[in-house]
C-alpha cells in the first residue's frame, strides 16, 4: 500500500505523462485533405491538397496534380510551408 506521499508522486507522474502525450494524440487527428476532379472529352485531371506537419513542427501543404489525356499522363507535386 502506498503512503500519501507515494500516491501523490504516482499521481504527479501520471499527470506529467498525460500532459506530455495529450498534444501528440490531439495532433494525430488534425489533418486537411481537399480533392478536385475534372473530366471531359480531352482527358481528366485530379488535384489533391493535403496538409502535413514536418519534423520541426512546421505546417505545410502538398498539392498533387494528376493529368491524363490523349497526349499521355503526368504527375506534379508542389510543397509549401506556412511561416
Amino acid at each position: 500500500m502506498l503512503s500519501k506521499s507515494g500516491r501523490a508522486a504516482v499521481m504527479a507522474c501520471a499527470a506529467v505523462g498525460l500532459l506530455t502525450v495529450a498534444p501528440g494524440v490531439a495532433h494525430a487527428d488534425a489533418n486537411y485533405v481537399q480533392t478536385w476532379i475534372k473530366m471531359d472529352s480531352m482527358g481528366s485531371q485530379l488535384h489533391i491538397r493535403s496538409s502535413y506537419v514536418d519534423e520541426r513542427g512546421a505546417v505545410g501543404f502538398r498539392d498533387s496534380y494528376y493529368r491524363a489525356g490523349i497526349g499521355g499522363a503526368s504527375v506534379h507535386h508542389t510543397f509549401s510551408e506556412a511561416n
